[in-house]
């Protein structure tokens, strides 16, 4: 397919992705402030920030805490950031208007029904804002947002052709949810080091973050060990949120979008796969009560996917078109 186009498809499920997660991430500290110690939201919202690698414009994160009025305002013009600033590239509404954006460049390549969701979804946000929601419940803005993202992939699913353009569509989802959980890991491990005791809540929230709660309980208990938390979402093949399960499918795909070229130079995800390789090997053998060696293969798998995308730039997206020699 042109290039172009596995572009714009890639992006989609990368901004639909972040802006599900990005989402999750604020509902969190929202429901913090209901019932949290000061310390325990400042430190959320570093994670938070940590998480997506920027820094927030016009609020301090190391405020006194004692200034509870100072640190409701602060939560106000954070959120703002985070959901309705235009500026702010991870922004949900920011990433909803780049994800339509390149949904309406290809919109040959998408289905009807995508096209409709996205942009039905869009469209209703388009004009809200934060005051505007602020004294009812801003969470119920961020849940729909969510939903809106789940439902945009069930739709994605069911009405796509499984053909080279689904292919790049899922690897943007999964390289975007990789990076995702494995950036906001190595956050919460800085925070709470898994050596050091800590409140059941703050190995908690990463679960409500990531919306398996249910799962864990079901495959653990109903306490919040660190490196049982920590090992769920990172390790288990069974969940499909886990970095394991992501980095796994990101493979598979891989391997079909190279099928068709069984002598293409350079394929992409040598990383990927070695870093793989490096999970399965030696996660279950590690040190259990080592921050540092497991922060260390956290951002192994971070690094491959980082990678990943240039590799993708080079060999799908931006590449040189070699000139046909004459005959």
């Amino acid at each position: 397919m042109l290039s172009r186009n596995a572009y714009g498809l890639y992006w989609i499920g990368r901004y639909m992705e972040r802006a599900g997660f990005v989402s999750r991430l604020i509902i969190d500290q929202l429901h913090a402030i209901q019932d949290r110690p000061i310390e325990d939201i400042h430190a959320g919202w570093r994670r938070l920030y940590s998480t997506l690698g920027t820094s927030p414009v016009g609020a301090d994160l190391d405020l006194d805490t004692d200034e509870e009025s100072t640190m409701l305002a602060d939560v106000y013009t954070l959120t703002d950031d985070l959901v309705f600033e235009s500026h702010n590239p991870d922004a949900v509404l920011s990433c909803f208007a780049t994800a339509r954006e390149n949904a309406r460049q290809i919109r040959n390549n998408i289905t009807y029904e995508m096209w409709t969701c996205l942009n039905v979804s869009y469209l209703e946000m388009r004009d809200v804002r934060l005051l505007d929601i602020w004294n009812t419940q801003p969470e119920n803005f961020l849940a729909k947002a969510a939903l809106a993202v789940r439902t945009f992939n069930g739709v994605a699913d069911n009405t796509m052709y499984r053909d080279h353009g689904w292919h790049f569509l899922k690897l943007g989802i999964y390289q975007e949810r990789t990076i995702n959980i494995t950036s906001l890991l190595r956050s919460h491990i800085k925070l709470f080091p898994i050596s050091e005791a800590h409140r059941e809540w703050n190995w908690g929230s990463l679960l409500g973050i990531c919306e398996v709660r249910s799962a864990f309980r079901n495959r653990h208990s109903i306490k919040f060990r660190p490196n049982d938390v920590i090992g769920f979402l990172f390790a288990d093949e069974k969940l499909a949120i886990s970095a394991l399960s992501a980095l796994t499918t990101i493979q598979q795909i891989l391997a079909e979008l190279t099928a068709d070229h069984p002598d293409q130079k350079n394929k992409p995800g040598i990383q990927v796969r070695n870093a793989l390789a490096l999970l399965k090997d030696q996660w279950p053998t590690r040190d259990e009560r080592d921050d540092p060696e497991t922060v260390a293969m956290i951002n192994s798998i971070n690094h491959a996917c980082q990678l990943l995308n240039h590799e993708l730039e080079q060999n799908y997206f931006f590449y040189e078109i070699e000139d046909t020699p004459p005959t």
